[in-house]
């Protein structure tokens, strides 16, 4: 092989390597999706079209988590020059609240695509702070956990449990339906200890038929 021969092969490796970048162009990559309270699946559609000048075949969609799904439309999978298609995915709500990314990675030609669904789920119940702390050997005082309920799905709190022995507490309505709060209050802080209280309401909804919150009193 002359150097001329060499060179002019190495051209037409790079030039090939290069051709598997970029070759799929996604209208969107990050799709939000609002979800009604009671809903517990959303659907993403995410268009595209093979913009380079030669066929793509898309060879996987790996997801991040198992509460979602994703395939191509109509199991097509390679696509001349010019061509559109649509990855859509399909996400299962469960009990997650608030804004909540999950995304999947489209492999095709060598390349990789990430697309990422964004729930808007409902945060009907919110406990403010989820989180109680006290340090080791502080005083014992009583500290509050504040519920609120959103008027977009009516909801009762019914039970408070407390799993652990190492608090007590005291659920008070402050408005029926709308707001509560709980009385936290370390038996003793001699020592470590790490808690968890539930809150239980009446919710058909799954996903806010309970909610947890942490108690802990922590080394200093």
């Amino acid at each position: 092989m002359t150097v001329r021969t060499f060179i002019l092969s190495g051209l037409l490796l790079c030039g090939s390597a290069a051709s598997g970048k970029d070759e799929l162009s996604f209208k969107e990559t990050v799709v939000p999706v609002k979800v009604a309270p009671a809903q517990d699946s959303i659907t993403a559609a995410f268009p595209f079209t093979n913009t380079s000048g030669v066929p793509v075949t898309i060879s996987k969609i790996s997801v991040s988590c198992d509460c979602t799904t994703a395939g191509v439309r109509d199991n097509k999978l390679t696509y001349a020059p010019g061509e559109s298609g649509t990855v859509t995915a399909v996400m299962k709500t469960g009990n997650f609240s608030g804004t909540v990314d999950k995304d999947m990675t489209v492999h095709a030609n060598g390349s990789a695509y990430k697309l990422v669904i964004r729930a808007q789920i409902p945060d009907i119940i919110r406990m403010e702070p989820r989180k109680l702390e006290w340090t080791k050997g502080a005083p014992a005082t009583p500290k509050t956990i504040h519920i609120t309920i959103s008027k977009e799905l009516p909801v009762n709190l019914t039970t408070v449990d407390l799993t652990g022995d190492a608090f007590d507490y005291e659920p008070v309505t402050v408005q029926k339906g709308k707001e509560y709060k709980i009385i936290v209050t370390p038996k003793s802080t001699d020592k470590p200890a790490f808690n968890t209280i539930w809150v239980r309401t009446d919710s058909t909804v799954p996903r806010y038929k309970r909610q947890m919150g942490f108690l802990t009193i922590k080394e200093d």
